[in-house]
């Protein structure tokens, strides 16, 4: 019973996620883009940058079918991530459907998206233990352990760009030197944490790697002050290089790293 519920919460909250923004969009009448794109700030992505939602999408999807098939229900990997993702997953679509919405909503999204970033570091922590590693076989390579590092990693990124969004449209002025110094420590931060997951990790460092140097390149991409995009690069070269020390170091499987 407890394996059906957790089965079953996975596929409505992985399809919910895919219909929670244009539900968001009907309720408020504008879309997230139109909303971040009405609040930019220097730490704001660049609009292809987004696109990255639809990878993370399909995979949660195609793992949330996978995880439902009656030979896999029982796996310990499905078991240990599947209540952390689902939640997460939960929280997209939460997400989606108030930030469009704007005013004290924005509040609400803020918290919800630290919601999103903690359930996701939950399911990418539990895929490190050594008995969910030796359970990684086959589909469940790429279901969820890929799936849930792209995830974690973009999530790393989404935070610092909404907290950049919410202060532009509480009256911070993106051109104020506060502003580029605020943006500068927040890629550092980004940086920082980036590195430690890579440097900790056994599995699916690749993919949460990717997704975190789409994101901060984006920011450097989208035209801000020469600082703001100075560190932007240099986060995203911190963690490759700490992505090429951990794959170097003695007893770490390459394979497992780069992709679950």
């Amino acid at each position: 019973m407890k394996d059906s519920t957790r089965v079953v919460a996975v596929v409505v909250a992985a399809v919910a996620q895919i219909v929670g923004s244009p539900l968001g969009t009907a309720l408020s009448g504008r879309s997230v883009g139109d909303v971040s794109d009405g609040a930019r700030s220097l730490v704001t992505p660049a609009g292809y940058a987004f696109s990255i939602w639809g990878l993370v999408f399909l995979g949660s999807l195609a793992w949330a079918v996978f995880q439902a098939l009656p030979s896999q229900r029982t796996r310990l990997v499905h078991r240990v991530t599947g209540w952390p993702l689902a939640l997460a997953f939960l929280g997209n679509t939460v997400w989606e459907v108030v930030y469009p919405l704007g005013g004290v909503w924005q509040y609400v999204a803020q918290v919800v998206i630290f919601g999103i970033t903690a359930a996701a570091a939950v399911g990418f922590a539990r895929l490190q233990r050594p008995d969910v590693q030796r359970d990684l076989t086959g589909a469940a390579r790429v279901l969820p352990a890929a799936t849930a590092g792209l995830l974690l990693g973009w999530v790393t990124v989404a935070p610092v760009a909404n907290v950049g969004n919410t202060g532009v449209a509480l009256g911070a002025d993106p051109s104020a030197t506060y502003s580029t110094v605020a943006a500068v420590a927040a890629l550092v931060a980004v940086a920082l944490i980036g590195s430690f997951v890579v440097l900790n990790a056994e599995v699916a460092a690749g993919p949460f790697a990717a997704a975190v140097v789409w994101g901060v390149l984006a920011i450097a991409a989208a035209g801000g002050p020469l600082p703001v995009a100075v560190a932007a690069v240099g986060a995203a070269a911190v963690v490759v290089v700490a992505l090429g020390v951990r794959a170097a170091a003695p007893r770490v499987s390459a394979r497992a790293l780069l992709v679950g």
